[in-house]
Formats: C-alpha cells, sequence, structure tokens
C-alpha cells in the first residue's frame, strides 16, 4: 500500500527549513505524497456543525493554527523535493475564481513537472463563507460548475462558458497547460452521497475522511454502482484515506482489503518534531506490510 502524509493546516510546516525538512524526510521514508488543507480566514467562534463524526471536534485547528496559503507551500515543497507528488486535501472549490485556479494548478504542475494533486471539497464553514462573500447555500452548484470550467481552461480548446457564476464568451489566452494530461487527477474528498456522485460525474478519485472501515466498504459498493450510471469504470479511480499516526498493522491490512490504495498519516500538531516523529512511526508500520 502506497502512504502519504496529510499536514492538515499546516501549522506545523510554516517556517522555511522546517518545509524544506519536511519534504526531504518523506521523500527519505517512501512517502508517496504531501498533502496540505485550505482555509483562508477562518472563525474565532464557530456556530457551523462540525463536518465529520468525531466525539470531540479538533477546533482549535481553526481557531488559533496558522493556514497557510497551499499554493504557495506546494510551489515551495516543489523545488525541494524530486519524488514526492504534492496536493491539497481539499481546496475549497467555491471560493476563488475557476479560471485563477486552473492556472494555479497548471503552473504548480510545471513547475512540479507533473506531480500534483488537485483534492477538492465545496466546504463546510458558513462563517468562512461570509467572510469571503460567497453563498453557502450555493456551494455544491458553484464546486461543479467551477470544475467544468477548469476542465475546459485545461483541455487548450477555445472556452465557451455561459453559466450561473461564470461567463467567458469569447476567445481568451490560457495557459500554462499542465503537464499531466489531460489535467492532473481531481480527487473528490468527502462521506455525503452527494459527495459521491460528485466522484461519480467528474473525480477521478476519493477521499473519505473520518468514517469507520465497514461504512467504508458501504460507500465503496454505493459509488461502484454510482460510476456504473455515469458509464465509467470504477477501477479507474483513486481511492485513499486519513489514519492517525499510529495505525496498527492489522488497521492498515483492513484498509488495504477495503480497497484503499494511498493511505496518508493526519497530523494535527504544530511542532515540527513531533510531526517528524510521527512520520517515522507511520512509516515504519507502512513500510513494514510491504
Amino acid at each position: 500500500m502506497r502512504f502519504g502524509v496529510h499536514v492538515n493546516s499546516g501549522a506545523s510546516v510554516t517556517d522555511a527549513l522546517v518545509l524544506k525538512d519536511l519534504g526531504q524526510l518523506a521523500e527519505d521514508l517512501g512517502f508517496e505524497s504531501i498533502l496540505i488543507g485550505d482555509h483562508v480566514v477562518t472563525a474565532r467562534k464557530i456556530n457551523t456543525q462540525f463536518p465529520l463524526p468525531v466525539e470531540n471536534p479538533p477546533w482549535h485547528v481553526y481557531q488559533e493554527q496558522d493556514w497557510p496559503d497551499c499554493f504557495v507551500t506546494l510551489s515551495f515543497l516543489a523545488a525541494y523535493t524530486k519524488q514526492v507528488r504534492l496536493g491539497m486535501s481539499v481546496l475549497i472549490l467555491p471560493y476563488r475564481h475557476p479560471a485563477v485556479v486552473a492556472k494555479q494548478i497548471a503552473t504548480l504542475d510545471r513547475l512540479s513537472d507533473g506531480r500534483v494533486i488537485f483534492g477538492v471539497g465545496i466546504g463546510w464553514m458558513k462563517e468562512e463563507f461570509g467572510f469571503l462573500g460567497v453563498p453557502f447555500a450555493e456551494r455544491a452548484a458553484m464546486s461543479d460548475e467551477h470544475v467544468a470550467v477548469m476542465k475546459a481552461l485545461w483541455s487548450g480548446s477555445q472556452v465557451n462558458h455561459t453559466g450561473r457564476y461564470v461567463t467567458i464568451n469569447q476567445e481568451v489566452n490560457f495557459g500554462p497547460m499542465p503537464v499531466q494530461k489531460p489535467h492532473p487527477p481531481i480527487w473528490v474528498g468527502g462521506n455525503s452521497l452527494p459527495a459521491l456522485r460528485r466522484v461519480a460525474r467528474w473525480g477521478d478519485g476519493w477521499q473519505p475522511v473520518y468514517i469507520p472501515l465497514p461504512v467504508i466498504q458501504q460507500k465503496m459498493d454505493q459509488l461502484r454502482g454510482l460510476m456504473d450510471e455515469q458509464k465509467r469504470d470504477f477501477n479507474q479511480l483513486e481511492i485513499s484515506s486519513l489514519a492517525a499516526s499510529y495505525v496498527t498493522p492489522k488497521e492498515v491490512e483492513a484498509y488495504q482489503k477495503a480497497g484503499i490504495h494511498t493511505l496518508y498519516m493526519f497530523t494535527t500538531t504544530d511542532k515540527p518534531q513531533e510531526l517528524f516523529a510521527q512520520m517515522r512511526q507511520f512509516a515504519r508500520t507502512l513500510r513494514g506490510m510491504a
């Protein structure tokens, strides 16, 4: 099984030297990829219901920790790594104009020589949508349209799109184009049925988040049916999941049997040395399963 690291908010890797060490350690330990989360301006007081089924939500991660820009952070990592893939988990699609995101993704893909994973989600923190002036209730429809616009721009063909949120109705000069064709893989994060439907309609991968393994298997079966409805091949999807750094060999085996291709170590620590120790422990466990 492949394995990677998800540094969540990135609070522990905002220092340039620490970030450089993170990238080098990931490659030395055999990590397949590095993912980072995305938030722009989070609330000190959050009234929105937490989107994951956890007993004690880690509110401090959003209320206190830094959230560095994921594009800048991954660009820095691209310069100091050679092999690991670099991605978002997940970029919140409605927060930015799709042409801006398409250009950022394509540029990062070129600078990293085709190592980008484009993880996406529709967002959950209502307060943040309010700060950014984005209609929370329309986030799903906006996300669908934004992805369609980005795929059209990446195709290299002239775009003619008149939608509810985006209009490109004249010839445009867009570039650069991504190295990966037709574009970097789009992984959809989320556990809900609408998230699975997004995977089936336009995703290249699925990343469930903190749901029990039996439930993951049930949702895999559901996703197979949805892919069949769209006349798409389920076996072409990349499926990953998040796990704690102290995951056991028995749990790793269960993830494999469930059909997970890549397991990501998820951390919320803001202490670099603690993060590096977790990475070493995670790699020992996963390499022992090879």
